[in-house]
């Protein structure tokens, strides 16, 4: 009894010390410690995502870079306006704003046209493992309601947005792509994902990806 269990630390041992050579491996194959030898590199200063962009509420109001020049910042509605609809652009977040503020367009009214074309197009269909209607529904109907009453949680409220599966979203199941059950048992929501949804955004549902994401 003692020979296996020892047995079967050794083999356990091993097992983890062969998973830890293959990230090594990895990081070795692609020449990355090369990067550490580049002086230039020393100065770079880092950017960390998400890189948040101020887009201030006002008409007018002006800004100072790094350098201390003074620029202007263009408003959430100049930003909109300049974004004219044509079939090869997508709409930016603060196009969605712009028109929940003017009450040109409700999320309600959005997510339902989304919905619709998603469920009608074959192309767009395959995009989506998961999609759970009544949810999108109702939170696009809680941002309506906060719009209507002049109290939106923020810039990205009412805006869609798609998760890729490799993020947890309570309520809908985790693949990876792949044909695997790796939605975690205990639930929950990933971090990222729970402040969209603080901010008042609204998960459409979760998109395909590469299996396990090895094609990327």
């Amino acid at each position: 009894m003692l020979l296996f269990a020892h047995h079967s630390l050794l083999t356990d041992n091993v097992s983890s010390t062969k998973l830890n050579l293959i990230p090594s491996f990895l990081y070795t194959n692609t020449n990355f410690p090369v990067l550490r030898t580049i002086k230039d590199l020393e100065d770079y200063e880092p950017r960390y995502d998400p890189t948040v962009v101020k887009i201030p509420h006002r008409d007018t109001e002006h800004a100072q870079n790094k350098d201390g020049e003074h620029y202007r910042v263009p408003s959430i509605q100049e930003i909109a306006d300049q974004q004219a609809p044509s079939p090869n652009q997508y709409h930016s977040s603060s196009f969605y704003t712009s028109q929940y503020q003017t009450q040109r367009l409700t999320p309600t009214k959005v997510i339902e046209g989304l919905l619709a074309q998603i469920s009608s197009s074959q192309e767009h269909s395959t995009a989506f493992l998961q999609i759970i209607p009544e949810k999108v529904i109702a939170a696009a109907e809680a941002s309506t309601t906060r719009y209507r009453n002049g109290d939106p949680l923020s810039p990205l409220d009412g805006v869609p947005v798609v998760i890729k599966d490799e993020a947890d979203v309570d309520g809908y199941e985790k693949s990876l792509g792949s044909s695997l059950e790796l939605t975690r048992k205990e639930g929950g929501t990933s971090w990222c994902i729970q402040k969209w949804e603080d901010a008042g955004a609204i998960i459409v549902g979760k998109s395909n990806m590469h299996e396990l994401g090895l094609g990327s």
